[in-house]
C-alpha cells in the first residue's frame, strides 16, 4: 500500500478540523484502506476523544490507531516524520489551528493533501486566504478544501454571490470539495465506533473526492 501523508489545517478555530480527521478515518477503514492518525494539536482533542471512549468502552477494538505528535523538537519531528512516510497507508494529522510553530514546517513539506476544513463567513475566508499564502511558500501538497457545516438553505443574495466568487477563487489554488452540510450528525463523531448511516450520507461525496485525489495504488 502507497503512503499519503495527509493533513486537516487551518488557522481559523471551529471549522471542523478535528471531526472531519476523525469521520475521515473511520471512512477509510471501513472501506479497508490501512489509516493511521497523527495529533499534533496541543489541546490534543483527537487523541483524548479516543481515550475517554476507551475508557468507557476497554474491550472494543480500535479500527484505527491515534497517537501524539510532538512538535516542540524539530529535530526529533523531522526523524518521526521521516518514519510516517514509510508507514504503509494513509497518515492523517491532526494540526494545530496557527501558524506560530516554526516546527510545522516538517509537518507541512511533507504533506503529500492538505485538507482546509473552511465556512464561507468573512472571518473564516480571510484566515483560510492567509492561511494558503503562508503554507504554499512552505508546501507543495494539493490543497482540499471542504466547505463544512453549510446551510444551503440559507443566505442573501449578496452571501450567495460572495460564496460564488470564493469558491471559484479557490479552485484557482486546489480543489473545492463538495459542501458537507450543516448538520448534527457530522459534529457527533467517535474514535472507535462504525460511522451511522446518516453520518456516512453526509460525508460520503467529500470523502470520496479525497479518496481520488489521493490516487492510491494497491
Amino acid at each position: 500500500m502507497e503512503n499519503r501523508i495527509v493533513l486537516f489545517s487551518n488557522i481559523k478555530g471551529g471549522v471542523g478540523k478535528t471531526t472531519l480527521c476523525a469521520l475521515f478515518a473511520s471512512y477509510l477503514a471501513e472501506k479497508g484502506i490501512p489509516v493511521f492518525a497523527m495529533d499534533a494539536d496541543l489541546q490534543a482533542s483527537l487523541f483524548r476523544h479516543r481515550q475517554r471512549e476507551k475508557n468507557v468502552d476497554p474491550d472494543t477494538s480500535a479500527p484505527w490507531a491515534v497517537e501524539m505528535l510532538n512538535t516542540s523538537d524539530g529535530k526529533k519531528l523531522e526523524e518521526t516524520i521521516g518514519k510516517l512516510k514509510s508507514v504503509p497507508g494513509v497518515v492523517l494529522i491532526d494540526c494545530p489551528g496557527n501558524l506560530n510553530d516554526r516546527n510545522l514546517e516538517h509537518i507541512y513539506k511533507a504533506a503529500d493533501v492538505a485538507v482546509i476544513p473552511m465556512s464561507f463567513d468573512a472571518d473564516t475566508v480571510d484566515a483560510t486566504g492567509i492561511f494558503i499564502k503562508a503554507f504554499k511558500t512552505i508546501s507543495n501538497a494539493k490543497l482540499l478544501f471542504a466547505p463544512n457545516r453549510i446551510n444551503t438553505s440559507e443566505g442573501k443574495a449578496e452571501e450567495l454571490r460572495q460564496r460564488t466568487q470564493t469558491t471559484e477563487f479557490l479552485g484557482l489554488v486546489g480543489t473545492v470539495l463538495p459542501r458537507i452540510k450543516q448538520s448534527v450528525v457530522v459534529k457527533r463523531y467517535t474514535t472507535l465506533y462504525p460511522l451511522e448511516r446518516n453520518q456516512n450520507s453526509a460525508v460520503e461525496s467529500t470523502f470520496d473526492t479525497i479518496i481520488q485525489e489521493l490516487n492510491i495504488k494497491e
